[in-house]
């Protein structure tokens, strides 16, 4: 008699409007990698990723109904497992772990209520300066110098070939999947979208000059990095983005601490690009410019 091994079913709570994609069958996603708390999909340049409803949802994300101390290693799914979606509402990851996404409900992001910025909250601003300062490390990046004063003057300048020379030095820098130079480029380039109008504001040497490096690192922190450019991000990361910005000085509070707690180094990097951008803001503009 033929053996079949118990499914795992996880119930799908919010998913961003990208997961659609899957099940319209415009794409044929494969599993990319898989960790404790994350699952990545592929479908050539794109990505989907499938979280723990504690960990916070996103536009290319998925959250499921799990325990904290949940694994996703133990689902038995393995890289290079393909995705089928059996019905209109589920997935299937390898052989044995099903996604229902018959309740899920379509995530919103929290920048969508930001409209016609004009200044940038002095004591918000404050409470991400000292955030980062008490999370103090040996430090990838020397604020007061070396590359980033060199995108500083670069951006200052109009200076495209400066800022590539800059950004090649910077993307791709560090270890893992997203290495710390891609996060600081991340924060800056999601904070700089919130500042500018579709349609209206067109791309600047600091848009064009980030694409050309993309090829330096992996292919999941490029498209992280892509969509920043596109005004995207992990909620924590919105979160924190949009309490800084709109924010009572509590919630913004909240929010950078928990953004400063993702990884071992991301959280910090991302902080430390959204510092950056918020302060060039207000000193040069250079969000709401064509740099």
């Amino acid at each position: 008699m033929e053996m079949y091994e118990q499914s795992f079913y996880l119930a799908a709570v919010n998913h961003g409007k990208e997961f659609e994609l899957i099940f319209k069958h415009r794409d044929t996603f494969r599993v990319h990698s898989v960790f404790t708390h994350a699952i990545n999909l592929v479908a050539g340049s794109e990505f989907l990723t499938v979280l723990p409803l504690a960990r916070g949802c996103g536009r290319d994300a998925a959250t499921v109904a799990v325990s904290g101390d949940f694994s996703f290693l133990t689902l038995g799914v393995s890289i290079d497992d393909t995705v089928i979606a059996p019905t209109s509402s589920s997935l299937r990851l390898g052989k044995k772990a099903v996604i229902d996404f018959s309740d899920s409900r379509r995530w919103s992001s929290p920048l969508e209520a930001v409209n016609c910025l004009h200044l940038i909250k002095e004591e918000n601003l404050a409470v991400l300066e000292q955030a980062l300062t008490s999370k103090h490390r040996d430090l990838a990046f020397d604020v007061s110098g070396g590359i980033i004063e060199e995108i500083r003057t670069s951006l200052l300048e109009n200076d495209a070939k400066g800022l590539d020379s800059a950004l090649a030095g910077i993307i791709g820098f560090g270890p893992g999947l997203t290495p710390s130079g891609d996060d600081l480029v991340l924060g800056m380039s999601l904070t700089r979208s919130v500042f500018r109008v579709p349609g209206r504001d067109r791309d600047g040497i600091w848009e064009a000059c980030v694409r050309k490096n993309l090829g330096r690192t992996s292919d999941l922190s490029a498209f992280f990095i892509k969509r920043a450019l596109e005004g995207c991000a992990h909620e924590t990361v919105e979160r924190a983005l949009f309490c800084v910005l709109t924010g009572k000085p509590g919630e913004a509070r909240d929010a950078v601490a928990r953004l400063l707690s993702v990884g071992a180094t991301s959280g910090y990097d991302i902080g430390l690009g959204i510092y950056l951008a918020l302060d060039w803001q207000r000193r040069y503009g250079w969000c709401s410019r064509g740099w």
